[in-house]
């Protein structure tokens, strides 16, 4: 990271006073966005850095150039200039940033502006030469930072067009203020205080009436002139000379100016203006000469659009403008002497070990060999860090017959092609690496200690081969890959070991070898905690978690979810659990799990959270997951209306997508379910058809939760013989795959069968083994559908728990009865008050003096979760603070 791009630009010694400019940008301390915009040398950067110096504002500044079009890089400079206000500023955003996976820079702007509410002061981010960034990536950040940017924050974009960004929304909600070329330009006034009591120049008024319109106050062409007529006895002619646009007149004069400067000194200024940033050692070692120091020094004296980068005046860069025009001259002069430079350039950054510049010479001159070369050094750092699409630029720019000849480009930029979808497009690029790394280890003029390098290379390669297969699903040849992985690298390599782990589980799994899948995952998350990359920690978890629901196995998935974010939360990555939509999974199978021991409140605070973080993302599986939770979720909590809501929803998503059998035999299961609670058989039983369930058809893995409810339609149909047909085959199956919450479902419907053809006995027998079943995991939401029809029997099975001898522990009969008796009551939780559980916690956590973001941490939820509890605290509690809610609790014995 290059600091001098954080420092705000020195001011020069002729400013001229821009009162009414600065008065209009001080409106903008009441705006969201200060907007600066005009052509190259209307004194932008210069005009912001007066106003700031002027008015003393807390500034956090960041200089842009082209290197910065990678998000991650934009995203890191901006955290970093905030930093040097607030130094707890995004740090959790940075840790996100690194990441072997592509980062949601949705996720990223939430915990921005959620770090910006703990700013207090006013604070201007200040975006200078934001054109050379202007990709929809980042303006898709700034237009998200731009929608909730709290009222004490306020972005300053200076640039040379307009970026794409809803200026005219702005403009009608009174966000912006705007400063364009007409506004910058210099009136007559102005120059004539320049010329004559800045520069010491004389010059009359008509004649600043004749710049002006020459120039149209264009404070560059104005500055050239000056350099041009310094000495010159007749100033109104050299003015009166001037003709044609602002182009020509440029081009005019730089020329003048160059003819007027030692021919040392133009020299000087034509080779250098190649580099972005310069220092007098880097210009010595490419230009062979020891005096740069001077030189510079004297540039700056002379006013000749030389830029200080840092207080310490060691890094410089000349006006863009300025440069542009140098360069144009410098390649009408010698095309060799210009290549020629830029090698030298290119050295001296890499000597320096300023790569990302070295390799931008190089890749002016088309260089590719010598940039894929330097790219070798950097492109693990570069992958590990995050810099994603900065890699796939380089990949895109340079030629696959410079690349394949690179094994380690070839590995990192396969990888992210991988995570981008583009499999066909990494295969060949990976074989190409993994050829030319065998020939390597092959040959005999290869040192011990490359082929040791060469070794760890292979195993790194197999890894991505692996990966790869992975999501092809061809979990054989990801197993051969993950064993070669094995042998090639080494224990201590503990990130490529996780990866390799986690590719193993996920084939087992899909092979059906869940042991040996689980205990894949289990060692992956191991070996991810110890590399310490939160992606694949998360990763493994979520895979393992997931699996271990599927086959009944909740409270085990509950804990790894638990954990997982227990773990984040003491690293200080919390925020982006709460902020990253790949952890939605996690919260939809904890709000599922709780769901299902009765803690509804407490699932219905995860679900949201796990819709929120999915519901404009791109992953169609996790969001339907997430609304089928949510509809499931919400009738348990006794909101009827907004289940099928939700389930409405998920259907208009089912209609635009293609999704897994898995997923879609739950939503049918579910769908029947609501429409017989609705009491519209007619829907059920032409949707049942629709879907192809019959009485006699193939029950599987993939379909049985949609015959599970097919069961109940026919048995509230009195169709008793095909229901148990169904059922028999549905309690088999689960009984062959050890998925108990399958049985506990299938006991329960056989109980309300035998209720409802007269055996009680049989439907006790039924209730008792369904209890025995769901005992161990704590099922309890099962027993709740039914209620209506199976508590005529319960307090018989009650009964039979105490006299005679059964499976079912008496803390499983405890939980069910405490359950049972708040959904009979589901009222005046707490005394009159209603508070649910979750908001007397929040309670008890206002009592300890305790923030909204310290609330949320404690209790795993979003600050906006915390705000809806406070709302309805203040509701139920009708008071209008925390410390009156705080004091009528207490009177009324809540806390």
């Amino acid at each position: 990271m290059l600091l001098t791009k954080l420092h705000i630009p020195s001011l020069g010694k002729n400013l001229i006073p821009r009162l009414n400019l600065f008065n209009k940008l001080s409106e903008g301390l009441n705006r969201k966005l200060i907007l600066i915009s005009a052509p190259a040398g209307f004194g932008k950067t210069t005009l912001i850095s007066d106003w700031i110096n002027q008015y003393k504002i807390l500034t956090a500044w960041v200089s842009l150039d082209k290197g910065d079009s990678d998000p991650v890089e934009f995203l890191r400079y901006i955290i970093t200039s905030i930093q040097t206000i607030s130094s707890e500023f995004g740090q959790s955003a940075m840790l996100l940033l690194k990441s072997p996976d592509k980062p949601n820079y949705k996720s990223i702007t939430n915990l921005l502006l959620n770090d910006m509410l703990q700013i207090k002061q006013n604070v201007l981010l200040v975006l200078d030469d934001f054109h050379l960034t202007d990709t929809s990536d980042i303006t898709k950040i700034i237009a998200d930072l731009l929608e909730r940017l709290p009222d004490n924050i306020h972005i300053v974009i200076s640039t040379r067009s307009d970026p794409a960004l809803l200026l005219a929304r702005l403009r009608s909600q009174h966000q912006l203020v705007e400063l364009r070329s007409s506004d910058l330009g210099f009136s007559v006034n102005d120059i004539y205080v320049l010329f004559n009591k800045k520069l010491k120049i004389g010059l009359s008024i008509d004649d600043a009436y004749s710049l002006e319109n020459k120039t149209e106050g264009w404070i560059a062409g104005l500055q050239l002139t000056a350099l041009s007529i310094q000495g010159r006895k007749d100033v109104s002619g050299f003015i009166q000379n001037l003709k044609g646009n602002n182009r020509y007149i440029m081009d005019y004069l730089i020329e003048e100016v160059l003819k007027i400067q030692l021919d040392d000194i133009k020299e000087f200024l034509l080779q250098t203006s190649i580099l972005e940033r310069f220092s007098a050692s880097l210009c010595n070692a490419i230009l062979n000469r020891d005096d740069s120091q001077i030189i510079i020094e004297k540039l700056e004296n002379n006013n000749l659009f030389i830029i200080p980068l840092d207080s310490d005046r060691n890094w410089y860069r000349y006006h863009h403008l300025f440069a542009d025009l140098l360069k144009q001259r410098l390649l009408l002069k010698d095309k060799t002497l210009v290549e020629n430079l830029h090698k030298k350039a290119a050295k001296g950054f890499e000597d320096n070990e300023m790569y990302d510049l070295a390799i931008e010479h190089n890749l002016v001159i088309k260089d590719y060999v010598g940039s894929i070369q330097l790219l070798e050094k950097v492109v693990e750092k570069m992958w590990k860090n995050g810099l994603h699409s900065a890699i796939s630029s380089y990949g895109e720019l340079i030629p696959q017959d410079v690349i394949k000849y690179n094994p380690e480009f070839c590995l990192y930029y396969s990888w992210i092609l991988i995570n981008n979808g583009e499999i066909q497009k990494a295969e060949p690029l990976l074989t190409f690496a993994q050829k030319i790394t065998n020939n390597k280890i092959r040959d005999k003029k290869t040192d011990k200690q490359e082929v040791e390098n060469y070794i760890k290379l292979q195993g790194k390669i197999a890894v991505a081969f692996a990966h790869l297969n992975s999501n092809l699903q061809k979990p054989d040849i990801t197993l051969d890959y993950c064993q070669i992985a094995f042998q090639k690298l080494p224990k201590e390599d503990t990130l490529w070991q996780g990866w390799t782990w986690n590719s193993k589980g996920i084939a087992e799994l899909n092979k059906g070898n869940t042991k040996e899948g689980i205990d894949a995952l289990i060692i992956a998350i191991e070996f991810a905690k110890k590399s310490g990359n939160l992606y694949l920690i998360s990763s493994a978890t979520s895979s393992l978690s997931f699996r271990e629901s599927i086959f009944g196995q909740y409270k085990s998935s509950y804990k790894r979810c638990s954990d997982l974010l227990a773990f984040m939360k003491e690293k200080g990555y919390l925020e982006i659990a709460k902020a990253e939509w790949t952890y939605a999974g996690i919260f939809t199978r904890m709000s599922v799990t709780e769901c299902l021991w009765a803690d509804f409140d407490k699932a219905l605070e995860s679900v949201e959270t796990a819709y929120k973080l999915c519901k404009n993302e791109n992953n169609i599986t996790q969001k339907i997951i997430a609304l089928l939770a949510y509809s499931y979720i919400l009738h348990a909590h006794e909101d009827k209306t907004g289940a099928v809501n939700k389930l409405n929803e998920l259907e208009g998503v089912l209609k635009q997508f293609k999704i897994s059998p898995y997923i879609i035999t739950t939503y049918v299961g579910w769908k029947i379910y609501l429409l017989i609670e609705a009491s519209q058989l007619e829907k059920a039983n032409d949707f049942a058809k629709e879907c192809g369930l019959e009485i006699n058809g193939t029950i599987s893995y993939q379909n049985d939760h949609s015959y599970l409810n097919f069961a109940r339609l026919l048995i509230v149909q009195y169709q008793f013989d095909e229901a148990t047909t169904i059922l028999s085959k549905v309690f088999t199956l689960a009984s062959a795959g050890g998925r108990t919450d399958m049985l506990v479902q299938v006991e329960i419907l056989y109980a309300i069968l035998n209720i409802m053809s007269g055996f009680q006995e049989k439907a006790i027998s039924n209730l008792i083994a369904a209890m025995e079943y769901a005992a161990d995991e704590d099922l309890l939401n099962y027993f709740l559908f039914d209620l209506i029809t199976t508590n005529k029997i319960l307090e018989d099975v009650y009964k039979i728990h105490a006299t005679t001898k059964t499976k079912i522990p008496k803390t499983f009969i405890d939980k069910l009865k405490s359950a049972i008796n708040k959904k009979q009551k589901r009222v005046k939780n707490y005394t009159n008050f209603e508070l649910s559980d979750r908001e007397l916690e929040t309670l008890k956590l206002i009592g300890q003096n305790l923030t909204n973001l310290e609330i949320a941490n404690k209790l795993f939820v979003s600050v906006n979760t915390v705000k809806t509890h406070l709302k309805n605290i203040f509701l139920k509690l009708d008071v209008n603070c925390r410390s009156k809610a705080v004091t009528k609790a207490k009177q009324a014995q809540l806390m």
